[in-house]
């Protein structure tokens, strides 16, 4: 297994991003396909409430659509907060995407990588048409592991004595 990250960093930034906006961040695609299990985010003032963190693939330019999400619900402010054990489903060359109901999450203006946004929640939505913010970046992050599952390699399974019946 390897391991994928997506997304431009929660840390501490200049300025804020507003609520009950998606937002989809260019910086750090997807490096791989598989399972994102730990997510972090940084609030800048007051706790956010609602919080989805996910994936998105893009068609052509400003067309995305949400592949999975996790609801992480609140995420307390002023530091970065870490959430693991989730199950999101990530394919290389996704962009990670956040959406909160209350307060604001940390958010640089010029520097990044760009961010795409909604007016709206729009995991689970199907493809929808969104704005760039060119040089933006808001603080959410993700990691987790290519392939997985805990079967026995086929050599393995066949090298081992018969202690069965068939029926």
């Amino acid at each position: 297994m390897a391991v994928i990250d997506v997304g431009p960093g929660a840390t501490n930034r200049a300025t804020s991003g507003n609520s009950k906006l998606t937002w989809i961040c260019l910086n750090n695609p997807a490096n791989a396909s598989g399972v994102l299990d730990t997510f972090e985010v940084w609030g800048l003032n007051g706790n956010l409430e609602g919080v989805k963190v996910g994936t998105f693939s893009q068609r052509d330019t400003n067309k995305f659509t949400s592949r999975d999400y996790e609801s992480l619900g609140t995420v307390t402010y002023g530091s970065k907060q870490t959430f693991t054990g989730k199950n999101c489903d990530v394919v290389s060359g996704d962009y990670l995407g956040e959406y909160h109901t209350l307060y604001q999450i940390e958010r640089d203006t010029s520097g990044g990588g760009g961010v795409y946004y909604y007016a709206a929640d729009i995991f689970g939505a199907g493809e929808t048409t969104c704005t760039l913010l060119s040089g933006n970046e808001v603080s959410i992050y993700a990691t987790g592991a290519t392939g997985g599952g805990g079967s026995l390699p086929l050599k393995n399974v066949f090298s081992r004595p018969f202690s069965g019946v068939f029926r």
